[in-house]
């Protein structure tokens, strides 16, 4: 089965400060929510806010915000510290999603929008010892939601996989194929040319080559759909609606599950006691 490369992005930052902690309040001095600098001078030059003069890296709202902020005592509104909240090191740190991109790309708005709570910092030796756990539970997820993580729908082109695999071969290491097996691969390559590139005037053998070893042998079909958004799909097929305000249950109790997850098996020592599994999910 196919699976899609993706890379984990390493924050490059030399100074490997990522959390500029600066404060933000409401007309009415209450500290709502944290952010960068980028974000503070955003405010600032839009005349959106204005600068304390009795606190450095803080400004005050000059309107009045839709919403309260974050409640007092909140993770949310802490200092964070640069550092990897599993073993505390300060050196190549990234930011890392509690509960998986590839699920959390999908969930409501009401949710994604508060997605920053489950990013933390961690280094990479702590990152990738817990995706190798993390690994694990997604393939369990599997079977529960019944898709491959590679999603469904794909459509296959096996003669193209066949000549792509044979010129891969005569490429890559055609010197250590005996004759015998190189006559093979070569007429396989040949034969695959001949009936589907027959107005291809190519006659440069080793260019014929280049554009089998590159061909696509799979690709994704009109009814593919992704893990993560099947995944979704069934745990927002529950929704309760309290107050003209939807919840999901299930959904719910998936974010928790990773949440709690994460907490087992890398036990940080560098989290902040405000940051627990039960914390706000919803932005409403």
């Amino acid at each position: 089965m196919p699976r899609e490369k993706k890379q984990v992005h390493m924050l490059s930052k030399k100074s490997n400060v990522i959390y500029e902690n600066w404060k933000v309040y409401s007309r009415h001095h209450k500290l709502m929510f944290r952010c960068n600098e980028k974000k503070a001078q955003w405010y600032l030059k839009r005349e959106l806010a204005t600068p304390l003069e009795d606190e450095s890296k803080a400004i005050k709202l000059t309107f009045q915000a839709k919403g309260d902020g974050h409640k007092e005592g909140d993770y949310m509104i802490e200092d964070r510290s640069n550092v990897c909240v599993a073993c505390g090191s300060t050196e190549q740190l990234t930011m890392h999603h509690v509960v998986p991109e590839m699920y959390r790309h999908w969930m409501p708005l009401v949710i994604k929008s508060k997605s920053s709570r489950d990013l933390l910092l961690l280094c990479k030796h702590c990152h990738d010892e817990y995706e190798q756990k993390a690994i694990k539970l997604k393939k369990e997820c599997v079977n529960r939601f019944d898709i491959p993580l590679e999603g469904k729908g794909w459509i296959y082109l096996p003669e193209h996989k066949k000549a792509k695999k044979a010129a891969s071969a005569l490429i890559r290491s055609s010197d250590k194929i005996p004759k015998e097996r190189q006559e093979v691969l070569k007429k396989i390559v040949s034969d695959f040319w001949n009936e589907y590139y027959h107005d291809n005037k190519e006659e440069d053998w080793n260019a014929i080559l280049q554009i089998c070893g590159s061909l696509v042998d799979h690709y994704k079909g009109p009814d593919y759909i992704e893990h993560g958004q099947s995944a979704i799909e069934q745990l927002t097929a529950k929704c309760v609606i309290t107050e003209e305000k939807e919840t999901w249950p299930d959904l719910e109790a998936f974010i928790k599950e990773w949440r709690q997850h994460f907490l087992d098996h890398l036990k940080p020592t560098h989290l902040s006691s405000s940051w627990n599994v039960d914390s706000d999910i919803y932005s409403h």
